[in-house]
């Protein structure tokens, strides 16, 4: 019997070309080639992607409405469309600023074969709705289209490291707490900040907790000082403030004691030069020039919730404190050097890509244009529904402190090199030997892990992992359901496979690795190429067993608690783990 092999992404796309009027339906947005996801599992059936406005109940509907189940012998898989996928279909501008000045983690797979209804071209065609809304706001709005086009091609200046501080490995005997969000997270870092004597030395993706804005300023009195390197992201959905009105808040009330500067990031509008292409992705506090604060999270609500005020999302995260001048020292140099970066390329507050003088009749400044982005960004997201019962508490996993451990640790830094080899990542190439000496296990639990080409030095990360898989390494991969489902499909189709060993978890902000239960990475590296070579990132690897197993007991549990496979056994076997009911219904 002949063996029955799965249709290309090509000849889908005939399929779905041969029959657009069967898939035009209301409330259908796009349709492409892809992968059969139920029940947020992988069923390994190649599948017709329909991406629908709202998805509701096949019996609600009228059959007029309802889309085939299958065409040509490809099943027609339902999927209800992302914010910014709602928001793409009725304004493409607007969803074009949020994706150009937006969080690196919103970003959306391309898939090369995804056509538009009802009219059915290519999302990519010049011909297309979305492109042709494009090109029609560039020539209505000039003003905002120059200043994106401004503040997009904006300067690149050199990355410049620390001088004299080598990215080695320390052999160290010294005190580490560790803890994990959103169990121990905030107290910890409230304690860690509340000993301060003199200074507080950040690098900061985001920032903008209440209650920790509340706690600097209530710890930073008298003659200490503060000095903040400081990302302008997309605004955090749990924020209590900005990120600009938490530097307001902290230059009113440090005065001269609080030196802060945004991050020399591509789309920034508040920076007139870039180094990092998309983020400044660091979250590391530095105390007195003795302690160090090391986390996978930001100040913000999600990732570091304060339990009398805890947010609907509550974000998986570890973090270390780490207790030793020598490295402190280290991690405050390379943060003097990004504020030293950054401080010449600051936008005056009255830049036009900040504020706009012009009348009200002319085009909104961009500043203006990205924030009502974002609005409409937010309107197009579906409220979250109150669960039908209380969730079980989850066990509380305490903060641990080992004194006076034996320890080798290993800064991690991106974009920077090897001082032994200046063509290389200094992070992606410890990486690399790092896994390649997994023996027995290799845990990994991220936001999300990038899809790759199968070259190319992000590849060999996950060629790297791959290895492992084949070598009989017990490999598991923890994804975030929110963010890894849609990359681990695209890994599915093309590229380095990792999906047979991925389970996905709601509400993982973490960025860790364990190693043969003796090892582990705490880190704010995200697996995408970006993460592990351009933007600003920092990590550390801590070579003690106790201070591994302790996250390895988080990991485990999280996997088998927390945690759902994407690609089930009964995938292999053909059978479908569960069953569909939801179709189109027009928005």
């Amino acid at each position: 019997m002949t063996k029955k092999t799965a249709a290309s992404a090509a000849a889908i796309d005939r399929i779905i070309r041969r029959n657009l009027g069967k898939l035009a339906r209301p409330g259908v947005l796009t349709v492409r080639p892809g992968f059969e996801i139920t029940g947020h599992q992988l069923t390994g059936r190649v599948a017709i992607v329909a991406t629908v406005h709202t998805k509701t109940k096949t019996r609600d509907l009228p059959t007029t409405d309802l889309l085939p189940q299958s065409l040509g012998g490809i099943r027609v898989d339902v999927r209800e469309a992302t914010p910014q996928q709602r928001l793409r279909a009725s304004d493409p501008a607007a969803a074009s600023l949020t994706q150009a000045f937006g969080r690196p983690e919103n970003a959306a797979p391309q898939w090369p074969y995804e056509r538009e209804l009802p009219g059915g071209r290519l999302l990519a065609s010049s011909k297309s709705r979305e492109q042709t809304a494009l090109a029609q706001y560039r020539s209505t709005q000039p003003a905002v289209a120059d200043a994106v086009a401004a503040r997009l091609s904006k300067p690149q200046i050199p990355y410049v490291p620390a001088p004299g501080q080598p990215l080695a490995p320390m052999t160290l005997t010294t005190t580490i707490t560790a803890c994990v969000s959103p169990d121990a997270g905030f107290a910890t870092l409230t304690d860690f900040l509340g000993a301060t004597q003199k200074s507080l030395v950040v690098g900061m993706y985001d920032f903008t907790s209440g209650p920790l804005l509340r706690e600097f300023v209530g710890v930073l009195t008298g003659a200490k000082t503060l000095q903040l390197v400081l990302d302008n992201p997309a605004p955090n959905p749990t924020r209590d403030q900005t990120d600009s009105q938490t530097v307001a808040a902290l230059e009113a009330a440090l005065k001269g004691r609080a030196r802060i500067v945004r991050a020399l990031t591509k789309s920034d509008t508040l920076v007139t030069a870039w180094i990092f292409p998309s983020a400044y992705h660091i979250k590391v506090i530095v105390r007195d020039n003795s302690a160090l604060w090391l986390s996978s999270g930001n100040l913000n609500n999600s990732n570091e919730p304060d339990p009398a005020s805890p947010p609907a999302t509550l974000d998986r995260d570890w973090h270390v404190v780490i207790e030793n001048p020598a490295l402190a020292g280290l991690f405050t140099a390379y943060l003097n050097q990004d504020f030293a970066s950054a401080k010449a390329h600051q936008a005056s507050a009255g830049s036009a890509a900040l504020t706009s003088a012009a009348p009200k009749s002319a085009p909104p400044a961009l500043g203006e244009a990205i924030a009502d982005a974002a609005a409409k960004l937010s309107a197009a997201t579906n409220p979250v529904p109150p669960p039908r019962t209380a969730p079980t508490p989850p066990a509380v996993t305490a903060a641990a402190t080992f004194d006076g451990v034996p320890v080798t640790i290993t800064p991690l830094l991106t974009p920077d090199n090897l001082a032994s080899d200046p063509s290389q990542g200094q992070y992606l190439a410890t990486m690399l030997a790092l896994i390649g000496k997994a023996r027995k296990s290799l845990y990994i639990q991220l936001q999300y892990i990038e899809s790759s080409t199968t070259t190319g030095d992000y590849a060999q990360l996950l060629q790297a992992i791959a290895a492992r898989i084949k070598a009989g390494v017990d490999v598991r991969l923890i994804e975030s359901l929110e963010y890894g489902e849609q990359w681990a499909e695209k890994m599915k189709a093309g590229g380095v496979d990792l999906t047979a060993n991925i389970a996905l978890q709601p509400n993982v902000h973490n960025k860790g690795v364990v190693i043969d239960s003796s090892i582990v990475v705490v880190s704010s590296q995200n697996f995408s190429p970006e993460g592990v070579r351009l933007n600003r990132d920092a990590g550390v690897i801590i070579e003690n067993a106790s201070i591994a197993q302790y996250f390895e007991k988080v990991f485990l549990s999280d996997w088998t608690t927390r945690a759902k496979p994407f690609a089930p056994t009964t995938a292999a076997r053909g059978r479908r783990p569960v069953a569909r009911a939801e179709r189109a219904r027009s928005t």
